[in-house]
């Protein structure tokens, strides 16, 4: 196994521990029982914990970070639409990790459940011209500026670990993924996230920039 994807089956872990903490123990009887025709009796009779239940699902090439499936499935039965929210949001991080150049792609674009939707805001000419002035500006204060914009440590990661070698374009992602997670993004909203880093020169530009415009 890699290093990207043992880091992605551990966040995966981290994932399954915290869908764990949320069933209750009625739950946990029924999922077993959904899925008797994988695992059998002896074995459920070992099953005291969800947590031992994913692994046993692991066991029989039913769950992975990858193949969430049919945990899905059966989470559904149960009517925990909230936990099946949690594992696509996992798997909406997970895709934008392994999509190693999220701007070539134009038009219309995918969400977790394979709908159509707008075309990010990264793609709008303005968008454009501020991401080049911040990206230009950031080097390696990015990350400072992707928590303030609420992106996580696994985005984080992610984007370090994809483009390596290449300290803008890091940049230049983390603002593209938080446009993208915040289809309501304003302008405003990077403003206050760059002064809040202390990066008051770059806030300082941007805002002259977005004055300009109001001229035009």
């Amino acid at each position: 196994m890699g290093d990207a994807e043992q880091r992605r089956s551990i966040e995966f872990k981290k994932c399954l521990n915290e869908i764990g903490k949320k069933l209750t123990e009625d739950q946990l009887l029924s999922l077993k029982f959904l899925c008797s025709d994988y695992i059998g009796r002896k074995r459920q009779e070992e099953i005291k914990s969800p947590l031992h239940l994913f692994q046993a699902l692991e066991e029989r090439d039913k769950l992975r970070y990858d193949n969430t499936g049919f945990l899905k499935e059966i989470l559904q039965t149960e009517k925990r639409e909230d936990l099946v929210k949690y594992i696509e949001d996992f798997e909406s991080r997970l895709h934008l990790c392994t999509d190693s150049n999220p701007t070539q792609n134009s038009g219309t674009r995918l969400n977790a459940r394979g709908s159509q939707r707008q075309p990010p805001v990264h793609q709008d000419a303005r968008w454009r011209e501020v991401f080049d002035l911040v990206e230009n500006n950031l080097g390696r204060n990015w990350r400072q500026l992707a928590r303030k914009l609420r992106l996580t440590e696994t985005d984080i990661e992610c984007i370090s670990e994809d483009h390596s070698r290449k300290l803008r374009e890091q940049g230049r992602q983390a603002l593209i993924l938080w446009s993208e997670k915040n289809e309501d993004a304003t302008f405003q909203d990077l403003v206050t996230a760059l002064r809040r880093c202390q990066l008051n020169d770059i806030a300082d530009q941007l805002e002259k920039k977005i004055a300009s415009w109001a001229t035009q």
